[in-house]
């Protein structure tokens, strides 16, 4: 690597420094990929060799003979649909012409001073709250029930948004804040005596903790092929699921709950009238929660509510529960990428909120409970239940996105040879 050309050092960390932002805010190795090269073509080098882990990114850059290797890594990925947004949109237009390091950094900086977590403590709390009511409700929970869920749940997210800000251990703040929220629901149910058994509130409690963004957004790397992010991603999702679910299964056999047993989904208008409002609030809270702005978090919820309501008609007719999970994702994916483009939003950050709402929490804890007290049997038929629908979710989402983006399902890459607009290449200043 010669350094017969310094600027190269400061282009070099100007585009890595803009995939570590859409890395941290959560953002699919596809897009932090793509966000490299537009800005690696813009500073004016003649190619880019991007590699996007789940916490790790690594570049080289190559102009002519010449070359940089920039590598850094990201402490914890979380998730900010508004930075997404905010980087997406500078992707896409400031991008498009040649620019120099420093009128990126300063695009950069301003996105960085985005209010993160953008709502705030007492909004953020309520949300958690509502989004598990809203499941509750969905569920036929019942009201009593989804009012005690919301009041535990943001009991939860309060110890979790404390621990957070004291920089705690991510297992830890998941372990303290099911614990918590299970814990708080199980007391209030004593003080609030609520018809019937208690154990579906018990698990609704707990769902605002469910990592649904980098669940699906796994499954987006791995439909591409890219296993170095996805697989990861993937792990890390399913190690969260297995503590706060494995934290409520202890609280469960310390207090003696039984198991919560599903409803089947009755056959009624005022039922699926109920569940699409139930779910326009929950998926609305929890685009809240991924930081959203207002917008995207309107069109999520509206995207969920229709989607879960086809959902919801498709089970009361009898239909699979993984296929009735297809048929409602693929409307995500298609509708979602279509008003993405219209509304001028990256689409997750509108079709993962809209998909989380569908993640069936009562089974994948039935399933690890059931392994818990040493039931395999009946375990490993909740896990493939659970599999089954999650699976069949991701792949509505990835069908839909094949339907309507043809850059993701072509493999069209960023072309250095296209010449851009506007003002000179940095090289010749």
């Amino acid at each position: 690597m010669t350094a017969r050309n310094p600027p190269m050092d400061a282009e070099a960390n100007t585009c890595l420094r803009f995939g570590v932002l859409l890395l941290a805010a959560g953002a699919s190795g596809y897009r932090v990929i793509r966000a490299v090269k537009r800005c690696a073509r813009s500073v004016g080098f003649d190619n880019a060799d991007v590699i996007v882990g789940f916490n790790t990114i690594s570049c080289t850059f190559h102009r002519g003979e010449q070359f940089r290797t920039a590598v850094s890594d990201v402490p914890l990925p979380g998730v900010n649909a508004s930075r997404i947004e905010a980087l997406e949109t500078a992707a896409h237009s400031l991008l498009q012409s040649y620019r120099t390091p420093e009128v990126i950094n300063a695009v950069l900086d301003e996105i960085e001073r985005i209010p993160s977590p953008r709502w705030g403590f007492r909004l953020s709390t309520l949300a958690a709250g509502l989004a598990c009511a809203g499941f509750a409700v969905l569920n036929q929970f019942g009201l009593t029930t989804a009012a005690l869920v919301c009041l535990a749940a943001m009991l939860g997210q309060l110890v979790r948004a404390f621990l957070h800000k004291a920089h705690f251990n991510l297992i830890g703040i998941t372990m303290a804040a099911s614990f918590v929220a299970s814990a708080a629901f199980l007391l209030l149910a004593q003080v609030v005596p609520i018809s019937g058994v208690i154990s579906p509130g018990f698990v609704a409690a707990v769902l605002f903790l469910i990592p649904g963004f980098p669940l699906f957004t796994s499954f987006v790397d791995l439909a591409r092929f890219d296993f170095t992010a996805g697989i990861p991603r993937l792990f890390f999702a399913l190690e969260i699921i297995v503590v706060i679910m494995l934290t409520v299964s202890v609280v469960a056999m310390l207090s003696g709950t039984p198991q919560a047993q599903t409803a089947p989904v009755p056959k009624s208008a005022e039922f699926l009238v109920s569940g699409a409002l139930a779910s326009f609030v929950s998926v609305g809270c929890f685009a809240l929660l991924f930081n959203s702005s207002r917008r995207m978090a309107l069109i999520a919820a509206a995207l969920g509510m229709v989607a879960n309501a086809a959902r919801l008609a498709l089970l009361a007719d009898g239909v699979r529960s993984y296929l009735a999970a297809f048929v409602a994702a693929l409307i995500i994916g298609i509708v979602g990428g279509l008003l993405g483009q219209v509304a001028k939003v990256p689409r997750t950050t509108v079709t993962i909120p809209a998909a989380v709402v569908m993640i069936p929490g009562p089974v994948i804890y039935a399933a690890v409970h059931n392994f818990a007290v040493g039931d395999i049997i009946n375990a490993l038929s909740k896990f493939t239940e659970v599999s089954f629908v999650v699976l069949f979710i991701a792949g509505g989402l990835s069908v839909g996105r094949m339907l309507t983006d043809p850059t993701w399902a072509f493999f069209r890459y960023i072309d250095f040879d296209h010449e851009l607009v506007g003002e000179e290449r940095p090289i010749n200043n």
